[in-house]
């Protein structure tokens, strides 16, 4: 029975229901010990007990005893393409279906449940009538990183933490996502840069492509929220100029790697409006607009990203580009721009593209 891995399925299973090492020993009469021993590989149940752990944990034998088809990282892939384009092309309630009956019939794959989270993540605004929707999704979400934390396996554990810091950090749960953060590392070293170089010396020219033109990405946007976190916070202290610097430098960089689809063009627009110069906020927002209008779907075109894959198709950035236009429209923060000639024209454009087929 050992190698049907029965203590991790229990333990994933038992995760799942949010049920106690002594809640589920209570349920099928052994000690909490005994519990412990099961999951940590350390001893198994006793046969007899199988068919009470399956009805406690809400599951079936074949299942219990890892019976069902296991599923692989491409398997995965495939499904969480399939999953993207519910989620795109008929609403969060039909996908959410689909990422449930995911889950069950593969209740043991970290790889599933952190794709699913992460897609439930990005597309949780869909259809959410109010906040508290949207919150919702944002903590189903939560609960199947940590569940990938609690199962502990390296390969997955990173990615999981990570998103859960930026969740709770979305969730302002400042301290769950500071303490996310420090688990992740305690150390700024970054191994890829060495790891490139070791492509480089074996002759490895596709994978250094691919990865070095990822990481380089990587690390613009990096570089890109830490440059819009200090023109925030300039702002904020009324330094107006400091934060025209950071914003400027940060669209210089936007402009010459073809990356951020103008968000430093908005900051910038933000920050004219803000500061009482609707001459310039027009004018930045107006900016702004005919760049994400002329934005490429993905990094074909782009002269340093070639090798860099999207994960949403061309037709799924166009519909998410298109609810963006929408969302643009109906933000009234900006209202009492209406009037001047930049605003109106770069609404107007909006409308148009939104419209197009």
């Amino acid at each position: 029975m050992n190698d049907l891995n029965i203590g991790k399925t229990i333990l994933t299973l038992r995760k799942d229901k949010n049920i106690t090492q002594e809640q589920l020993a209570n349920m099928v009469g052994v000690s909490a010990g005994a519990v412990s021993k099961w999951e940590t590989g350390n001893s198994t149940p006793d046969i007899s007990l199988l068919s009470p752990i399956a009805r406690a944990l809400d599951t079936s034998l074949d299942i219990l005893l890892s019976f069902q088809k296991e599923i692989s990282e491409k398997e995965v892939n495939e499904i969480k393409e399939q999953l993207t384009n519910i989620f795109l092309h008929k609403g969060y309630d039909k996908a959410d279906k689909e990422c449930r009956r995911y889950l069950k019939e593969y209740p043991n794959s970290s790889y599933l449940k952190l794709c699913i989270a992460t897609l439930i993540q990005m597309y949780g605004m869909i259809d959410a009538k109010d906040e508290n929707i949207s919150k919702g999704r944002l903590k189903h979400s939560l609960e199947l990183l940590y569940k990938v934390v609690d199962i502990n396996e390296p390969k997955y554990r990173t990615s999981a933490l990570f998103a859960i810091a930026n969740i709770e950090m979305m969730l302002e749960n400042f301290e769950e996502s500071e303490k996310a953060i420090k688990e992740i590392s305690n150390s700024f070293i970054d191994p890829m840069v060495l790891y490139v170089s070791i492509l480089e010396k074996q002759g490895r020219g596709e994978e250094l492509f691919i990865t070095a033109e990822s990481m380089l990405l990587q690390y613009l946007n990096q570089s890109g929220a830490m440059m819009s976190i200090l023109a925030r916070r300039y702002k904020e202290d009324k330094k107006y100029k400091e934060a025209e610097r950071f914003l400027m430098t940060l669209n210089s960089i936007q402009e010459s790697f073809q990356i951020g689809m103008g968000s430093s063009l908005y900051s910038l627009s933000r920050l004219y409006y803000e500061n009482g110069d609707k001459s310039m906020a027009s004018k930045y927002f107006k900016t702004y607009v005919d760049r994400i209008i002329n934005f490429g779907y993905d990094y074909s075109e782009n002269p340093y990203f070639q090798h860099v894959k999207l994960q949403v198709g061309n037709e799924g950035q166009k519909i998410i580009r298109k609810r963006m236009f929408t969302e643009i429209i109906e933000n009234d923060t900006m209202n009492d721009l209406k009037g001047i000639k930049d605003y109106d024209e770069a609404l107007e454009t909006l409308r148009n593209a939104s419209l197009e087929s």
